[in-house]
């Protein structure tokens, strides 16, 4: 069932001619899928990273991986870049249809995962990246941009002309 939210109604006189245009937010079953698909994503995200918080050894290293959740492998940065994007997913992807929050969240988590695979490939560094994780935020971060991008309300309007004939 689509709720409608009335968005703006204009009317306008014209000579002997009466236009009002109205303009109505639906929230389309259709299209809300795309919204619950971006927060289920945020809380998978969530979920592994609350997880992982339990599993990791803080006291080896904030940038040594670990622990082990469902496969993949988590640092302390990790366990902590997870559950908060996670949840800035799932926050923005619920609170208010915010689109552009729910995308920008979706692109920091992408952009983690880049780095991941960055770091993974430099042996210069003492930092461990496991590249199943790595690929997860990335997984993550892309599916929760582009669902982002889908409009999740639909714009309906309506004109309607009233003419008034004059009898001669």
């Amino acid at each position: 069932m689509a709720t409608t939210h009335p968005d703006r109604t204009d009317q306008r006189t014209h000579g002997t001619e009466s236009v009002a245009v109205r303009e109505d937010r639906r929230a389309s079953s259709g299209l809300r899928v795309f919204q619950i698909l971006a927060a289920l994503g945020g809380a998978a995200l969530f979920a592994l990273g609350l997880f992982a918080v339990f599993q990791v050894d803080f006291g080896d290293g904030w940038l040594r991986t670990t622990g082990d959740v469902a496969g993949f492998g988590f640092s302390s940065v990790a366990a902590v870049a997870a559950l908060v994007l996670g949840g800035l997913i799932l926050v923005s992807a619920l609170a208010d249809q915010d689109r552009g929050a729910t995308s920008l969240a979706g692109l920091l988590t992408l952009a983690a995962g880049i780095v991941g695979f960055i770091v993974q490939d430099n042996a210069e560094t003492d930092i461990e990246v496991d590249g199943r994780a790595a690929t997860l935020f990335v997984a993550i971060g892309a599916a929760v941009f582009v669902l982002a991008l889908v409009p999740w309300w639909s714009r309906r309007r309506t004109t309607v002309v009233d003419r008034r004939v004059d009898a001669y």
